[in-house]
């Protein structure tokens, strides 16, 4: 590091606390303009997403989007530092406040993060580094073409350079370039280089926060106890009794809403958690469960396998299957069924609320922080200027924490209290509680011309659907197909959608109905591959024209030797889905040790457009595929109108000794990057599924598996 000398030191200390600001404000129409300006007080800048570079030499990424594990907090400053010029280490990064006015949307769902900021960051990247050769440029009465940017200093030819922090106040006096230069990805120094990320320090050595570390000043704790079986009323509790439990305050009737119907609870609350928790144990509550207890597995899968007798609203369609099915001798058929998911964070939910006569205030784990701010607000009358949030890393969220509803039992509690509350629930409470990710039933009907072409194709979903689960409105929505390859060159196609209404709530689950569709379709594919005599892997690359498709196929093809000649006991499986723009080809080999049928390695191949940080992109794949593998080896079941599986006894997450060797390749590519959040999950039920078949013959057509079962 180059020393500061006394003359240095002095001009750059009259400069004490002045920044320059570049970033995203809103024109006259409310369309994005860059802007810049030089500040005392970063603070009172209204600007959406924003760098500042101080004449302190501190360079600061104001970010606007949590962090739940997915690795924004690495890969945003990676993509700002490429075009900044300046090294990872030279850069902080500070979570933005939840103000929808500034940053639009601020929910992290479906692996948006990255692909809706990809553009923005480099402009504002590219944008002050131009700003600030050209500062440097006017000092020297040079052009700035003879101005070189490079690792937070600008140089000229001479040797001269000036460092970034001395070049404030005279680029404060520029505007910034709406369209500034941007690098090729072949100029890339950062993107594409597996770099290490900033929040594993603090979230091994225990410096991060979550939001269940959190504690306020005044704060009691709230348990709360809801009914077993769904939709169950409040009909007497035991308030006295409880009351005289050591530390508790209050015994409250509360609710939340969750898509349109309300959820009711008792909570107890106390001056620390355990004291909650004990007081509930006491609670007694009558409830009217409304006749629900006669809900079951049973009765969701006779229900659905009479609707899908029905014709269905038709999402997607091209040429006549219904002609060809009725000319056809003879026609495949398959139904698959998969079943609810818990999402189990490993955080449990958790929310402090604070709510008063003038403001509220939000602090907590969350992937909504503008969706919390907006309740607060209309619920309690209240201006969104007088509603704070305040977000901290996730302990894992995978759609969950994308509801507001744990927040709302926190506001409510708070509000009938007069003080801030914190709810924290059980893991009995996520499980039996939800919302779920929802249970479907596939049905799959197929014709084969005598070349072993597929001449027609009808994949019926029969599922809840997550925007539609309360109302009359009857009619599917194009959400139930997500997962659905429709790129398949079958000339007569059609998705069916047959929409469910069930009072058990659904919400988002990682991948969506991209983790239920495609085990249903990529096994027929692969079902009708082996009718018509032919190699899956080369089944699928006849049917497809769409060059990222074949090329995760054929790039699987290479990594794995798949025409090289099978191994004796080895079964080997595929599948191809896409998921938020990324495509994904995966290929499971499994292997009979006893009874039992276990995966051995798990390929991947993957096409994400440009890779900010392939580390992040790896451990992400990763994730989602053992997720995706412990969603095939456990379900939820519904006995009694309630959730049968209560904890991890019973639910059993993935065991590390369960888990086979996963290798994945990222391909190269110049294209915008895409998601890599979820696009590991949906492949692995189905190439687990056909790679059981090509062991064993036996079809897979219902989740989860008891593999110890199979052979």
């Amino acid at each position: 590091m180059e020393s500061i000398t006394r003359r240095k030191f002095i001009q750059m200390s009259s400069l004490t606390g002045a920044y320059l600001v570049v970033g995203f404000g809103s024109d006259a129409d409310g369309n994005d303009k860059l802007v810049a300006s030089v500040t005392h007080a970063i603070s009172k800048i209204d600007l959406n997403q924003f760098i500042s570079i101080g004449t302190d030499g501190s360079i600061t990424l104001l970010n606007h989007r949590p962090e739940m594990g997915q690795g924004t907090y690495q890969s945003i400053p990676m993509i700002l530092a490429e075009e900044l010029e300046v090294s990872m280490d030279q850069i902080s990064i500070r979570p933005s406040a939840a103000n929808a006015k500034l940053f639009g949307n601020q929910m992290v769902v479906g692996s948006r993060s990255i692909q809706t900021e990809f553009e923005k960051l480099r402009k504002m990247g590219a944008a002050a580094r131009e700003m600030l050769k050209q500062a440097a440029a006017n000092k020297w009465k040079i052009t700035i073409s003879e101005c070189i940017a490079s690792n937070g200093t600008v140089l000229n030819k001479s040797g001269a350079k000036f460092t970034y922090a001395e070049l404030v106040e005279e680029a404060g006096k520029l505007s910034p370039s709406e369209n500034p230069p941007l690098k090729t990805p072949a100029e890339f120094k950062i993107i594409g280089k597996s770099t290490a990320r900033m929040d594993i320090p603090l979230k091994t050595n225990g410096e991060a926060k979550f939001g269940i570390d959190l504690i306020v000043p005044g704060m009691l704790y709230a348990s709360v106890e809801r009914s077993p079986v769904f939709l169950g009323k409040v009909k007497s509790f035991n308030k006295e009794e409880v009351l005289k439990v050591a530390g508790v305050r209050y015994v409250i009737q509360t609710g939340r809403e969750v898509y349109g119907r309300i959820r009711e609870g008792v909570a107890v609350l106390a001056d620390n958690y355990w004291n909650a928790l004990q007081g509930r144990k006491v609670l007694k509550v009558e409830w009217d469960t409304q006749n629900h207890e006669t809900v079951s597995d049973k009765t969701i899968l006779a229900d659905s396998y009479e609707v899908a007798k029905t014709d269905g609203d038709e999402l997607f369609g091209k040429g006549d299957v219904k002609s060809v099915f009725n000319s056809a001798t003879s026609i495949i058929e398959a139904a698959y069924e998969t079943p609810y998911q818990a999402h189990v964070p490993m955080e449990p939910m958790n929310a402090i609320v604070s709510v008063r006569d003038t403001d509220a205030e939000f602090w907590g784990s969350t992937q909504n922080p503008n969706g919390i701010r907006s309740f607060l607000s209309k619920k309690y009358d209240l201006s969104e200027d007088a509603v704070k949030i305040n977000y901290t890393f996730m302990g894992g969220g995978f759609g969950r924490r994308s509801m507001t509803d744990v927040a709302e039992e926190a506001a409510d509690l708070s509000k009938k209290s007069g003080v801030p509350v914190k709810v924290i629930w059980t893991r009995e409470d996520d499980q039996t509680q939800g919302p779920f990710r929802a249970c479907s039933l596939n049905v799959c009907r197929a014709v084969l011309d005598s070349t072993g072409k597929v001449t027609a194709l009808e994949h019926k979903v029969i599922a809840q659907e997550i925007q539609n689960q309360t109302g009359d409105t009857m009619k599917a929505g194009r959400q139930l197909m997500g997962g659905i390859n429709t790129d398949y060159l079958i000339p007569n196609l059609s998705i069916k959608g047959l929409l469910r209404k069930r009072h058990i709530p659904i919400s988002y689950w990682r991948g969506v109905y991209h983790s239920t569709n495609p085990f249903a379709h990529e096994c027929f594919i692969d079902e009708l591959a082996v009718k018509a005599g032919k190699d899956p892997l080369q089944f699928r690359l006849d049917m497809l024209d769409h060059p990222r498709y074949r090329r995760v196929l054929l790039g699987l093809a290479e990594k794995t030797n798949w025409k090289s000649p099978k191994v004796k006991g080895i079964g080997r499986g595929i599948a191809t889905v896409e998921r938020s723009g990324a495509y994904f080809a995966m290929l499971v080999e499994v292997q009979q040790k006893g009874k039992s049928i276990v995966p051995i390695k798990i390929t991947t191949v993957l096409d994400l457009g440009i890779c900010i940080n392939p580390d992040t992109v790896r451990a992400q794949a990763e994730g989602a595929i053992v997720m995706g593998l412990g969603a095939v080896y456990a379900g939820l079941t519904v006995a009694g109108g309630a959730i049968v599986e209560q904890n991890f006894n019973t639910y059993a997450l993935l065991k590390m000794n369960q888990c086979p060797e996963i290798e994945t390749h990222i391909l190269d590519s110049e294209a915008p990057p895409d998601g890599a959040g979820e696009a590991g999950l949906p492949s692995v039920a189905p190439a687990l599924a056909n790679a059981i078949f090509d062991l064993t013959g036996k079809r897979i057509r219902k989740l989860p598996i008891d593999m110890d079962s199979i052979a």
